[in-house]
């Protein structure tokens, strides 16, 4: 039950049980006001009987003399010289007021007790009444509150909502609806929704600028590493060469991962995809990434009937040289890739993923672990970015017999001709 659900339930059990205790606080009222009237009538009655009685010795309205069904507690105080009223139970409750006659009170009976009675019945037609209009208007109360309560609380639930999809769209990355966290309330949601819309500003404007430096920083970069690449190329030792343009590789390939990093991050990637079988493109992927990465030990399987897949080729390898090549270089060979279906398998037998990096996916400049060796933690970021233009599924985790296992499984091609979205539980670059 959310949360509207829930204050309106609250508001209508509160109501009910505010009807309910004044419902029996009038009825209890009412009762009493009710006895205390019809106790005074016959006390009223027994008085003027008693003038009556003592003026001409006569019995008149309903009174009686030594009535055998005076109850007891009656009895006993007109016995003892007092006049009193009493309201009986049973099948026939009934009120009396009694009191005594004789030498003390003027009569010519000493001794003797003169009383009145009247039917006191349960189910009188006013007390009735007045229960079936409580019940009613209690019920009408709490069927009322129902109502206004699950208004109000929907215009507070719409409120909360609106702060929670712009928390998700904030985690997804997106810039939140500016229009709909503008609250210019003074309660506690309208200030949380402020509180969001402002967080959500400050972060998208940081996110921007930590883009912008990213591109600005590669492109300022780039001109002088292929400057220095060109340059290393003339030096005259061999092995100084060597030094230099392995280095100056290694830095052309960290603004090259800069850059696209940036692409990603922009939301400008679009995939070009089309028709391949997914075996033989996994094969020449593998392939190209010994010959040009120097990725070697690494073994490829079939699993079940080859799958035609529309994706794009590029990505795919950019996924898969990433993943390769962050086996060879933190995990121990050999290296095993496994075609199944539309998914692919690529496993090490070394340490494995750490943890953080399993449950939160990967972040740039991170490692996350020692044991996983050094680096600027580009590549994983990369591949996670790549898949999601994919629309593929990117899973990091542990094969079950050690080692680190990554699996990416692309859409098929009915998927992507219907338009259906993946999902990376990595997060994105």
């Amino acid at each position: 039950m959310g949360i509207r659900g829930r204050i309106a339930l609250a508001i209508s059990c509160m109501t009910a049980l505010a009807v309910v205790v004044l419902g029996f606080a009038v009825h209890h009222i009412a009762d009493a006001e009710r006895q205390r009237s019809a106790r005074a009538y016959q006390d009223d009655r027994l008085s003027a009987a008693l003038q009556i009685y003592e003026r001409d010795g006569t019995l008149a309205l309903g009174a009686q003399l030594d009535d055998a069904t005076l109850p007891l507690p009656l009895r006993e105080a007109v016995f003892k010289g007092r006049s009193g009223t009493y309201i009986s139970g049973g099948d026939d409750p009934r009120v009396w007021a009694a009191t005594g006659v004789g030498a003390g009170g003027g009569g010519p009976d000493p001794g003797r007790s003169l009383s009145v009675s009247a039917a006191f019945p349960d189910d009188d037609a006013a007390r009735v009444a007045l229960d079936r209009a409580l019940l009613i208007a209690g019920v009408g109360t709490v069927a009322l509150m129902a109502v206004v309560s699950w208004f109000v609380s929907q215009r507070l639930s719409r409120r909360l909502r609106l702060s929670a999809a712009a928390a998700r769209r904030i985690a997804a990355g997106e810039p939140p609806d500016a229009d709909a966290l503008a609250s210019h309330g003074r309660d506690e949601v309208a200030e949380l929704g402020r509180s969001v819309h402002h967080m959500a500003t400050s972060l998208a404007a940081r996110v921007e600028a930590e883009r912008e430096f990213t591109a600005d920083v590669a492109h300022e970069l780039r001109t002088p590493v292929a400057g220095l690449v060109a340059a290393a190329e003339l030096l005259p030792q061999q092995r100084a060469v060597e030094m230099v343009q392995d280095r100056a590789q290694a830095m052309r390939r960290l603004v090259e991962d800069l850059l696209e990093v940036s692409r990603l991050d922009a939301g400008v990637e679009r995939a070009d995809v089309d028709a391949c079988e997914l075996p033989s493109l996994v094969r020449g992927i593998v392939t190209r990434a010994a010959r040009q990465r120097g990725v070697s030990e690494v073994s490829v399987s079939v699993e079940g009937e080859p799958q035609i897949v529309e994706t794009d080729r590029r990505r795919v390898e950019r996924v898969l040289v990433n993943l390769l090549a962050n086996a060879a270089k933190h995990g121990r060979p050999p290296i095993e890739v496994v075609v199944r279906g539309t998914r692919i398998v690529v496993r090490d037998h070394g340490p494995g993923y750490p943890a953080e990096l399993c449950a939160e996916g990967p972040r740039r400049f991170r490692t996350a672990a020692p044991e996983r060796g050094t680096g600027h933690g580009l590549g994983l970021t990369i591949a996670a970015g790549q898949a999601e233009v994919l629309g593929a599924r990117l899973d990091f985790g542990a094969a079950a017999d050690g080692g680190a296992e990554a699996v990416l499984e692309l859409p098929s091609a009915s998927a992507v001709a219907a338009g259906e979205p993946g999902a990376v539980t990595a997060p994105g670059p």
